[in-house]
């Protein structure tokens, strides 16, 4: 609470003297640097040995700044980088400057920092300020690349992957990195293009210090456009981008209740091919997912579907583009059947559905997507899955018959994009699915546009969009949204509004929880991001919301909140948040449209504590809970977090999550008719453990186990039903079983090699156990032995997937 006072007291000062004079840092690096990149003809050998004479006669990128904690000031360490190119690729060399035995070296599965120091460079070929491609590295050789990406705000995709080379070695004065890029990694334009944005980065984790050659003012909303400049780079021909990727795959799949194993084997293929300079056409031919990371299954009492994160890397690399205006949800492609519900309507006397399948097994997937030098952006995704159908048996004669549940299908995406000066963008997109002989159609068209003045200290964002579906009914929504806000300087504060229609459903290829909703959002924020007595940096968000119905046009409630975090100088954290909600007219727990329940007011505080992430030992807890008094309606929320790192090679990290909702009321179920509906006062425990190793043999093989039981048991104790005002009346005949006691356990085991630059070898082990009851089982270990003893299946499989590339063979014939 003392923490969060202080913020505000800043906060109070800032406004009242007016010391908004901006960061006395930026004034100090008004110009971009700039550097050039020096052409070589003879190969070079990435060994981290920068002996070359090309390395001694290029000019260095030198005079680092911090990018925390003191924004601006002189690095805590000097840095010297050097920039080479052919006509195969870019080649970096730089020399960190440190003491040997004060680096912060620890091995870590490719694409995790961990907390070991870094290097990084980010390349942005089209210098557009739009999409920059990240190539991090750590002491210990583990490799990371990212995507930086500029929407309505700049971020960083971890998922995408390319294939580079990469060298690291320690010595008395630091460490010593060299890159190898292939131009088939990056998009550039015809004959290189001159000049590229170019951004370099450094972290010394001892001082928990970032560093970038090229100044970045924090207090400014976005990077990308913050980047230095590399200069030189010409007369160059980009090489012909054709990889291939060929999988084998084979699996065996145990079942409780199976006398014999299930054997499944696949093999298919992974295409990229570089259509033009700009342009690249990405492939999958017979997709396999089998060993992704299982989803978190939970139980779910909201009147809303759940939301799964995408795993599957085809799906989460290069598709920025599709991501605009938020309508697409990749995880709709090869999910579970659309009539899935067929199957039990189609039973028959003595039938019983003896398979009915979980997911669409896809036929391909095919992506195109690129950006010009003028700053146009296109990107076509399209998938086609098989038919799906049910199996029901007779279980008195044995016969057995299908059911289609979900005929041929194809999902297409389409979407154009301009980036305009400023760093602004105006996109267009659509989402569109058919079936084969079926009349279903869903169809999306939406907008997304970010409009940036020349300082780039305001900008004026919205999206808006259509949508047209026919399902035996033919229904059409709309949405739109807009928010003007100014993003630069100490003190940030917008506003934003929009409506979503009562028809409006993009869900056949996106996700959306609510529609028929009208809202209004203002806020500020306040970041004090220079190190001033015990606090490095603090940060304060100020909102308040309101939300109405669409149709009929109604007020559902407001809400005000404060958001601060604080980080110590020590590299403590400490969050702490407020909320106070009105009275809710719910419009979405009912189920039925038109009817509404009113919800009391209510508040909720949060305290997050987080320790040192530098140390061996780093842990952090959270305590969340709320009331309504009107209702003696209680939530308490509980989260512990703890990595621990042993040695180079081996880490830990376990969670315990304890949630209890005590006289929760919430929707049980209706009458046919709809005419009643039935609420419930009930109360709600929830406890989960996740427990995740990781050991890294060297920079390239690695094993990592997670494993997480889930608890959740819902026991209701009074029914109500629920009257026009939205208020509860007791129903005291209502006795029917709504009691919810669900059980989730996983198992992913995983050993990946890579034995060469874009080929791996993987082994997995997956273990999945769902059970649910009716009856609450209040004790933790009961439920877990009563898993045990449940129903489960167990896949082992292996994987060789082997890349190929065309310029490689073609250098070698």
């Amino acid at each position: 609470m003392k923490t969060a006072v202080a913020v505000l007291l800043v906060l109070y000062s800032e406004l009242v003297f007016g010391q908004e004079n901006g960061n006395p840092a930026q004034e100090q690096h008004p110009v971009k640097k700039s550097v050039a990149a020096y052409f070589i003809t003879t190969p070079i050998s990435i060994d981290a040995v920068l002996d070359e004479e090309a390395y001694i006669k290029a000019e260095a990128a030198t005079d680092f700044v911090q990018l925390q904690p003191f924004n601006g000031r002189p690095a805590w360490r000097q840095s010297e980088v050097k920039i080479l190119y052919d006509q195969n690729a870019i080649y970096v060399g730089a020399v960190l400057y440190d003491s040997s035995d004060s680096i912060f070296n620890f091995l870590s599965e490719r694409d995790q920092i961990g907390i070991s120091d870094y290097f990084g460079i980010y390349l942005d070929p089209y210098n557009q300020g739009q999409l920059a491609y990240g190539f991090f590295i750590t002491p210990a050789g583990v490799q990371i690349d990212i995507k930086a990406i500029k929407t309505s705000f700049d971020y960083e995709d971890y998922s995408w992957d390319a294939v580079w080379q990469s060298k690291t070695r320690i010595t008395d004065d630091g460490w010593i990195v060299e890159l190898k890029i292939p131009y088939s990694a990056l998009r550039f334009p015809e004959n290189g293009g001159g000049t590229w944005g170019m951004n370099i980065y450094r972290n010394i984790r001892r001082h928990a210090s970032n560093n970038t050659w090229n100044f970045i003012d924090r207090e400014v909303s976005g990077f990308i456009h913050q980047f230095g400049q590399l200069t030189g780079i010409q007369n160059i021909k980009p090489p012909v981008r054709l990889s291939l990727s060929p999988y084998a795959a084979a699996y065996t799949e145990f079942r409780t209740g199976k006398s014999f194993p299930d054997y499944t084997y696949k093999g298919g293929m992974d295409l990229k091919y570089g259509i033009s300079e700009a342009f690249t056409l990405d492939m999958m031919l017979v997709p396999d997912f089998g060993q992704i990371q299982s989803d978190d299954k939970q139980l779910n009492l909201s009147p809303y579907e759940l939301y799964y994160s995408e795993k599957r890397q085809f799906f989460t690399e290069g598709t920025e583009l599709f991501e605009r205006a938020g309508i697409f949800y990749s995880r709709r492609i090869g999910s579970s059947p659309r009539f899935a519900g067929r199957a039990k309507d189609a039973l028959g006397d003595n039938e019983i559905i003896d398979y009915n399948p979980t997911e669409t097994q896809l036929l391909n997937v095919t992506k195109i997507s690129g950006r010009t030098s003028g700053g146009w952006g296109l990107g076509m995704l399209n998938a086609i899955s098989l038919p799906s159908h049910a199996k029901l048996k007779d279980t008195l004669t044995g016969e057995k018959r299908e059911i289609l549940i979900q005929p041929l299908s194809n999902y297409n995406v389409a979407v154009l994009d301009k980036s305009l000066k400023n760093n602004s963008y105006l996109s267009l997109i659509n989402t569109n699915m058919i079936m084969a002989n079926d009349p279903f159609r869903a169809n999306v068209t939406a907008t997304d546009f970010q409009f940036r003045n020349k300082k780039k200290t305001y900008a004026v964002s919205g999206k808006g969009g259509f949508s047209t579906r026919t399902n035996g009914v033919h229904e059409n929504g709309y949405f739109a949204e807009l928010s003007v806000e100014k993003n630069s300087g100490k003190l940030l504060y917008g506003i934003e509004g929009g409506f979503i229609s009562d028809k409006f459903n993009p869900n056949d290829l996106g996700y959306l929880q609510r529609n028929n909703e009208l809202t209004t959002e203002a806020y500020m924020n306040y970041d004090k991001i220079e190190p001033f007595w015990i606090f490095r940096e603090t940060h304060a968000y100020v909102s308040w919301e309101h939300k109405g119905s669409y149709k009929p046009a109604a007020v559902a409630g407001n809400t005000i909140g404060l958001d601060t975090y604080t980080l110590f100088i020590n590299n403590y954290q400490l969050e702490f948040d407020f909320y106070l909600y009105g009275n809710t007219h719910d419009y979405y727990e009912p189920r039925v449209k038109g009817r509404y329940y009113t919800e009391p007011w209510y508040f909720r505080i949060a305290v997050q504590l987080g320790s040192d992430f530098r140390k061996a030992l780093y842990g952090r807890v959270l305590y969340e809970w709320s009331k309504q008094p009107d209702t003696d309606q209680r939530f308490r929320l509980g989260r512990a977090t703890m990595t621990l790192r042993v040695g180079r090679h081996l880490n830990f990290n376990y969670e315990a999550f304890l949630q209890n909702e005590i006289s929760d009321r919430g929707f049980v179920s209706m009458t046919e008719s709809t005419d009643s509906i039935y609420f419930t006062r009930r109360n709600v425990n929830t406890f989960q453990n996740v427990l995740g190793v990781s050991y890294a043999l060297n920079n390239k093989a690695g094993l990592s186990l997670r494993a997480r039981h889930y608890w959740s048991g819902s026991e209701n104790h009074q029914f109500y039903q629920l009257k026009e005002d939205g208020s509860l009346v007791t129903d005291a005949d209502y006795n029917e079983n709504h009691d919810a006691n669900y059980n989730a356990f996983n198992i992913d085991l995983v050993f990946r090699w890579i034995f060469s630059p874009g080929s791996e070898l993987s082994l997995a082990w997956k273990n999945s156990i769902l059970s649910n009851g009716d009856r609450v089982v209040n004790d933790y270990f009961k439920n877990l032995n009563t898993t045990w003893n449940s129903d489960q299946i167990n896949s082992f499989s292996v994987r060789v997937l082997y890349y190929i590339d065309y310029n490689s063979l073609r250098r070698k014939k």
